[in-house]
């Protein structure tokens, strides 16, 4: 199997610690008519994702903490895999995730509009 995603039926990942932060975003793209959501609160538990028996997201908004080697590795990975990453509180130098889109705490609707305009799901 590829790295690149099959199309609408495949899922979008909300990776975040904050499980209120993971729902706002899901009733998002439920109200946008995305499906498909899974969400993770622990990064510990992402790995299955990056396996490559699995089939690759359609996007993925990552909010874990890039301090966290573990959660700087995952992400890595997968902008190396080719999946479309939204970093959340992005607010970060770090060549290796400058050029990702953003979105910044405390975000509305219409900063989630803005920075899916960025992306085609």
């Amino acid at each position: 199997m590829g790295t690149e995603p099959s199309g609408a039926d495949a899922p979008i990942l909300i990776l975040t610690e904050n499980a209120f932060e993971a729902l706002d975003i899901s009733d998002y793209l439920a109200r946008r008519g995305l499906g498909s959501v899974v969400s993770e609160t622990k990064i510990e538990h992402c790995g299955t994702f990056l396996d490559d028996c699995a089939q690759p997201p359609r996007l993925v908004f990552f909010a874990f903490s890039l301090g966290v080697p573990a959660a700087r590795n995952w992400l890595l990975a997968a902008r190396d895999r080719g999946w479309r990453i939204i970093l959340v509180n992005g607010k970060t130098t770090d060549p290796d995730v400058k050029g990702l889109p953003m979105l910044t705490r405390p975000f509305a609707t219409s900063h989630l509009d803005a920075v899916m305009d960025q992306i085609e799901v």
